[in-house]
């Protein structure tokens, strides 16, 4: 008597569907375990499983990576970001500008632009403090305003016209501080820039300032006048002396040549009288200077008289 057992092998399609979950299985694990990062970024991988969080990458170079398929992936930006407080804001990604009190109780308003990096080494325990990714909004443009307020009470309006470089040099230093003094952001925000663009004074104190300042002008533009023409008048007068002294010293010489000319002719003709000679000499040059002039015609008539007969 012979038993016959029946047994029947894995059939074909069985084996296709078993490649195909394996396939799957190998394609979920190969597409879910690996990462990819772009310049400018960080990647945070956050393994549940294991407990870790790791920051992959540098931010200087795009690369792939490998992690744990269930592992989470966060990308952080860590390169140059900014935020911009403006009076006249032109976009939904604009802030109002930071209003201000001085130190002598005037309102104004900053405009002011602010750059800053993330240091990529600090990103994981940055996520950690603000899983949400918004420590921009929760503490880096709070203490932006706050340092801001701060800074301006120590100034009064005017130094913050006179003075805007010593306010926006102070800004990123206090400001440097604040940021790495905040346990939150785990010393992670490296600051680039601070750039006050425009500091708002109310309008009616503008207009007192540029006011007082067209009276200044006038001011020294009247004391420029002043001494113009103090200095013009002295010089004048200056001009005037010279001109006496010189003339002065002219009719000195003139006067010495003529006692010198009677002198030599006296010495020709010892019996003259000199007082008749110096008459006659003197005479004849008011004629001659008269003559020089060109204007006037002399008739001399001969005789005890001598006249003078001017002719037109």
């Amino acid at each position: 008597m012979h038993r016959r057992y029946g047994f029947e092998g894995p059939k074909l399609e069985e084996y296709g569907v078993i490649a195909i979950i394996l396939i799957v299985v190998l394609g979920g694990l190969l597409f879910f375990g690996f990462g990819r990062i772009g310049v400018g970024y960080v990647s945070v991988v956050v393994d549940p499983v294991f407990g870790s969080t790791k920051v992959v990458g540098n931010g200087l170079n795009a690369q792939y990576f490998m992690k744990a398929p269930w592992a989470s992936v966060y990308r952080i930006y860590v390169a140059t970001d900014s935020i911009h407080m403006s009076s006249e804001a032109t976009s939904t990604t604009d802030l109002p500008a930071v209003e201000s009190l001085t130190k002598d109780g005037l309102k104004v308003d900053i405009d002011v632009t602010v750059r800053w990096s993330i240091r990529p080494e600090s990103a994981a325990l940055l996520y950690q403090k603000y899983p949400g990714l918004d420590w921009k909004d929760r503490a880096i443009i709070p203490i932006i305003r706050e340092t801001i307020r701060n800074l301006l009470s120590n100034f009064t309006a005017i130094d913050t016209i006179e003075k805007r470089t010593s306010v926006g040099l102070s800004l990123k230093t206090n400001l440097e501080k604040a940021l790495e003094g905040e346990p939150s952001l785990s010393s992670a925000i490296l600051l680039d820039a601070v750039n006050i663009r425009k500091i708002n004074l109310p309008e009616n104190f503008v207009e007192s300032i540029e006011k007082k300042l067209a009276s200044e002008q006038l001011a020294i533009a009247a004391e420029f006048n002043k001494t113009r023409l103090l200095i013009i008048a002295d010089a004048e007068a200056q001009t005037v002396i010279i001109q006496a002294q010189g003339a002065a010293q002219a009719q000195l010489v003139i006067a010495n040549a003529t006692r010198q000319a009677i002198d030599k002719i006296a010495e020709t003709n010892p019996n003259i009288d000199i007082n008749e000679l110096t008459k006659i000499y003197l005479y004849l040059e008011t004629l001659r200077d008269l003559a020089d002039k060109g204007k006037t015609q002399f008739i001399v008539v001969p005789g005890n008289e001598q006249f003078i007969l001017p002719i037109p």
